[in-house]
Parts: C-alpha cells; sequence; structure tokens
C-alpha cells in the first residue's frame, strides 16, 4: 500500500470545512499541518473565536498555525520543515507567496468556487449567482502568482436553481469539491490527470461585494430582483427600505414577468407572502429580516407593520 500523502491545508471559513474533513477521514492522506487566519473578535463580547477551519483541527489534534501574512518568515520555514506532498488551499484568504507555492513536492493545489477561467477573484459564487448563471462550479487547481490563473485538474458543475439562495449553493459546492478534492490530488499524484491551461481569453473577474450592490432596484425586472434577493441570501443580504425603517429581503419567486405597476408597489398581501411591483413583472417575497430583529416569514412581518397593498418598498 502507498505511504499516505502528507498534505499542509490552509483555509479559513466554512467553506474550507467538508474539505478539510475529507481530507482528514480518508486513508490515503495525512493532515500534518493546517494554516489558518488569525482568530477575530465575535458576538457582543468581542471575544476572540476561532476560525472554522480552525475548530476542525482542534478537535482532530492537528497542530494548527495562524500567522498574520502568509509571507512570513516563520510560516515559511514551519511549512518547509513539514515539507509535504500538497499544500491544499480552500478559501484561505490571503494572496500566497512564490517561496510558499514553491514547498510542496508535488503541487500546491487550490480548489475554487467557479467554472474556472470563469469569475476569478474575491466572490465567484455571489457574483455567478447576481450574473444570472444558471451553472456554476468548482475547479482544483495548480497555483502560481497570478490570481485563480493555474492550470486547472479538474471540475464539477452544479445547476443554480429558482429554488436556490447563494446560500444554499454555496453549502452545496463546498460539499461537491470536498469529494472532488480527495479524487483529484490521488489521481494527479498518480500520473492520471493532465492539467489544462486556462485560456485567459474567456477570464472573467468576481470583484468584493460592495455596499452598493446590497441595495435593491425596484426598477429592475422581477427576474432581476428576484435573483439580487436570492442571490445575497442569507449574507450579507438585499436591502430596501419600508417606510423609513430598513428591512433585508431573504427569499422571493417571480409570481409575473409582465405587470406594469409602479415598481416598489406592494399589489398584494396574503399568508404566502408579500407581492411587490417590479420595473417589469413582480415578485414575491416570502422570507425577510427586519432591521435589528431576527429571520421571520413575510406574513408576519406584514402583519406586525400592517402592510397593505399601495404601499411602498424602495
Amino acid at each position: 500500500m502507498p505511504s499516505p500523502i502528507r498534505v499542509v491545508f490552509m483555509g479559513t471559513p466554512d467553506f474550507a470545512v467538508p474539505t478539510l474533513e475529507a481530507l482528514i477521514s480518508h486513508p490515503s492522506y495525512d493532515v500534518e499541518l493546517v494554516v489558518s487566519q488569525p482568530d477575530k473578535p465575535k458576538g457582543r463580547g468581542k471575544k476572540l473565536a476561532p476560525t472554522p477551519v480552525k475548530k476542525v483541527a482542534l478537535d482532530h489534534g492537528i497542530p494548527t498555525l495562524q500567522p498574520a501574512r502568509a509571507k512570513d518568515e516563520e510560516n515559511i520555514a514551519k511549512l518547509n520543515e513539514v515539507a509535504p506532498d500538497y499544500i491544499v488551499v480552500v478559501a484561505y484568504g490571503q494572496i500566497l507567496p512564490v517561496a510558499l507555492l514553491d514547498i510542496p513536492k508535488i503541487a500546491p493545489v487550490n480548489l475554487h468556487a467557479s467554472l474556472l477561467p470563469l469569475w476569478r477573484g474575491a466572490a465567484p459564487i455571489h457574483r455567478s449567482f447576481l450574473a444570472g448563471d444558471t451553472v456554476t462550479g468548482v475547479c482544483a487547481m495548480l497555483m502560481e502568482k497570478g490570481l485563480d490563473t493555474g492550470d486547472v485538474l479538474a471540475c464539477r458543475k452544479t445547476e443554480i436553481t429558482d429554488d436556490d439562495t447563494v446560500g444554499r449553493v454555496h453549502d452545496r459546492l463546498a460539499k461537491i469539491g470536498a469529494v472532488l478534492m480527495t479524487e483529484t490530488l490521488l489521481d494527479y499524484r498518480g500520473g492520471k490527470i493532465e492539467p489544462v491551461k486556462q485560456d485567459d481569453s474567456k477570464a472573467t473577474y468576481a470583484d468584493k461585494l460592495t455596499k452598493e450592490d446590497f441595495i435593491i432596484d425596484w426598477s429592475q425586472t422581477a427576474d432581476k430582483v428576484s435573483r439580487k434577493i436570492r442571490g445575497l441570501s442569507p449574507y450579507p443580504g438585499a436591502k430596501t427600505i419600508h417606510e423609513d425603517s430598513g428591512v433585508k429581503l431573504l427569499f422571493t419567486k417571480v409570481s409575473s414577468d409582465e405587470l406594469k405597476r409602479p415598481p416598489g408597489e406592494v399589489i398584494a398581501v396574503s399568508k404566502d407572502g408579500i407581492e411587490i411591483a417590479c420595473g417589469a413583472g413582480a415578485i414575491l417575497v416570502t422570507e425577510v429580516k427586519p432591521e435589528g430583529k431576527g429571520v421571520m416569514t413575510a406574513h408576519a412581518y406584514s402583519l406586525g407593520r400592517r402592510i397593505d397593498v399601495g404601499d411602498t418598498f424602495g
């Protein structure tokens, strides 16, 4: 039986957890070190909280590093000391220096949440969803100096449906990526994969979300408004205003493509939710989060706010 593949894992948020857990539980891998971002204050007490990846590492007794910068000499020295076969990177959160990428004996491999070369960059799941893509995916790629420009080893696809939110797609891709990574590392070591160069002429870029991205523009079509709401749900949430009070809309479906009423006007209120006119068509909002309150049904929100036909959002 071949010796276990020695891995240094670099990751930080929830998205990276399934891949780390898959590598830990797989008999072909030995995760010798985990590198994650420094702990950050959380909650009302602002107490330092470990990253989701660090929590998993601690649970399994795996040594963990949390350098302020990945390029710190002490961090590079430690990784050189481990001398892994692979450095596996999943949503680590920093650009990695060439000195670090040169360390693994086989390769540094990144899991990127898009179908490269589409949506290179910081927010690929959100940007794909907001752009109206009907298919997205994850790719395992060799890492190099450029931003998500390395040769692709393997990809897996998933559809984006009208029942999806960006949160649901995020969780699905995390699970798909975990399986993809465990299989790909074995196949690449075994010479079963020929890396494929990306076509830079087809590249698109997933810029970080800004506050302007969060605001609902009711003059857009119902399909675009619905996409924005679901494409920002549950986090950070698409924002609008009702009678000077902010509210995040979390789930909606297109109820009409052709209706023409003033954008933002409430055209129906029922137990099913709040139906609101858009630039073209209308949407039925079913889940919301009012400012300073928890998530609730749109029906409960309408009762509390006494929302009626003819009211306006935005």
